[in-house]
């Protein structure tokens, strides 16, 4: 990108730098981080490992996650489902740096975007709401018919972000 500013190390600096945010970081946001980045690669024409170069980061981090998990199996297997992978996949929690570089931080309940203001006022920008309807419903201990909903949701969401996100 022309305009694009450097970061630290001469890289350009990522044009979004986009942070989902649940609970435990095993299902939904490594769901929907997955599902954006394909998006997006999809979209731009690209392999998701390409997004760097375009400007786009996407990450994904829960409030109350322990780090190093790996994504709930069901999420995983939804994920490919859906043209996704999660086996890379570990865990983190929300933390001062994620949210300082976040140029969009999308929450799954409003409850995720309280704690955020709480633990970490004036942190990072404002969280979003993944459904302008309310709270994403957790699917932790459920059956792949729920993920798939889960994650058809968060599909159906992504595309209003992802057009404005590309101008599109």
């Amino acid at each position: 990108m022309p305009d694009q500013p450097a970061a630290a190390g001469g890289t350009p600096a990522p044009r979004r730098s986009i942070l989902f945010v649940c609970t435990g970081n095993t299902c939904r946001s490594p769901l929907a981080e997955a599902l954006c980045r394909r998006l997006l690669a999809d979209r731009l024409g690209v392999p998701p490992d390409e997004l760097a170069s375009l400007g786009f980061e996407v990450r994904s981090a829960g409030v109350a996650a322990f780090a190093g998990d790996y994504a709930a199996p069901e999420a995983a297997e939804v994920a490919r489902e859906f043209g996704s992978d999660l086996t890379a996949h570990r865990s983190r929690p929300v933390n001062p740096e994620l949210l300082t570089a976040a140029t969009d931080v999308i929450a799954m309940t409003a409850a995720h975007a309280a704690m955020l203001a709480l633990r970490f006022p004036g942190l990072g920008p404002p969280p979003t709401l993944l459904s302008p309807d309310g709270d994403l419903p957790d699917p932790f201990g459920c059956d792949l018919g729920v993920y798939r909903d889960c994650a058809g949701t968060i599909q159906f969401h992504l595309d209003r972000f992802v057009k404005e996100w590309l101008g599109t």
